[in-house]
């Protein structure tokens, strides 16, 4: 399989994913079901504690991130088929490393980083796909606008997209003959 199709199927998987991730809420009558009202489900608590402070703070971190494993997902493909590059890319795409390098980028140390992102992704999960349209049903939590809902959520599946074609280049180059 060539890794343009591979890059394909596994983006195709990847929206389906996340398109189901957004019907998992909902029961047959194709209407939200609401939430348990706790932090870390996105419910209520998790969205009268979500700042702008916050919202700052995980674009920083989150940009950071996804600029990160653009590059090592380019150093990967450059590497062909130098072991010692290629593993110098695999370490740079390591998920400890880019949530260390995302915390310092949002001006937080790695736990209260971790928590972060966890509450915000749960604010965004819950919200659902139609949030950051005109007129979404699921209305956003203070202070938080359309357009930073929709800037969020592209940097959250930027990164899950970037992960994905990462693992499938280095999963392809190093199952080959």
């Amino acid at each position: 399989m060539n890794l343009r199709r591979a890059e394909g199927l596994l983006i195709l998987s990847a929206a389906s994913t996340l398109a189901l991730a957004g019907c998992r809420d909902r029961d047959g009558s194709g209407l939200p079901r609401r939430a348990p009202a706790s932090a870390s489900s996105g419910g209520p608590a998790a969205r009268a504690s979500l700042a702008a402070a916050d919202v700052s703070a995980y674009v920083r971190g989150r940009s950071r991130e996804v600029a990160l494993m653009r590059g090592a997902l380019a150093r990967l493909r450059q590497a062909g088929a130098d072991g010692a590059e290629r593993r110098a890319a695999m370490r740079s795409a390591d998920s400890s490393e880019l949530e260390r390098a995302g915390a310092g980028a949002a001006g937080l140390g790695t736990a209260p980083y971790r928590a972060l992102v966890a509450r915000v992704d749960a604010v965004l999960l819950a919200l659902g796909p139609s949030a950051g349209r005109e007129g979404g049903s699921s209305p956003l939590p203070a202070p938080l606008t359309a357009d930073e809902w929709r800037l969020l959520d592209s940097l959250r599946v930027n990164l899950a997209v970037l992960r994905y074609r990462f693992d499938a280049a280095a999963g392809e180059e190093t199952a080959a003959p």
